[in-house]
């Protein structure tokens, strides 16, 4: 499986779980138990894409010994978590809840590529698509090295709709696309008009 395909594959699947919460809601109501039971009954649409993401990282090195396993453990504490941040903010709980289905179906295969990686002990790169925003781009070109391949954290990051992918970096097998190459060309512009901080830089794209 390419790279291409798995976002694809993965957003397909998002956008499946995006209208089953939303329908939960609308059927159900809106309260906060409802959105745990939605959130919960992800699982099906975050295992597939789990398997997805093994199938790719196999893939991508398919002479290895190395067989990728699946991260498909989303739990309950997260669900309540995610139903609680669902309630709490200005946008309304069923716009929130759409978001937090792309989210977590979205963090199923980075986990995945993630456990992988940091079993080989092989460093990732943050893949963004070509049309995403200019802070995820800022933020992808300047995460700071150590988070590339060691957080599962960093996602908080990054706009759940901008769909980035972690992929495994390794000499020969994967190199970004000429769009982010470009991307960087115009981060280190940023940086030598004096800019360090992501959201700087965004904005400086925005306006470059």
């Amino acid at each position: 499986m390419s790279l291409s395909g798995l976002i694809t594959d993965t957003r397909t699947l998002a956008e499946e779980a995006e209208a089953m919460v939303q329908a939960y809601l609308q059927t159900y109501g809106v309260e906060i138990a409802v959105a745990e039971d939605a959130l919960d009954g992800l699982r099906a649409f975050t295992d597939e894409a789990a398997l997805l993401a093994a199938e790719f990282y196999n893939d991508l090195n398919p002479s290895a010994r190395y067989s990728a396993k699946v991260d498909d453990d989303m739990a309950d504490e997260k669900i309540v978590n995610v139903a609680k941040w669902v309630f709490d903010g200005p946008q309304s709980p069923e716009s929130r809840i759409v978001a937090a289905a792309n989210r977590l179906v979205f963090d199923a295969p980075r986990r995945t590529i993630l456990m992988n990686a940091r079993s080989e002990g092989v460093a990732v790169a943050r893949h963004e698509e070509q049309g995403c925003c200019s802070k995820c781009i800022a933020r992808a070109t300047t995460m700071p090295r150590e988070h590339r391949h060691r957080s599962e954290d960093i996602d908080q990051f990054f706009h759940p709709k901008c769909e980035g992918m972690f992929v495994p970096v390794r000499k020969g097998v994967w190199q970004p696309p000429q769009y982010q190459r470009e991307w960087h060309d115009r981060v280190e512009s940023a940086r030598l008009a004096g800019l360090s901080n992501p959201d700087d830089i965004a904005n400086w794209l925005d306006g470059h």
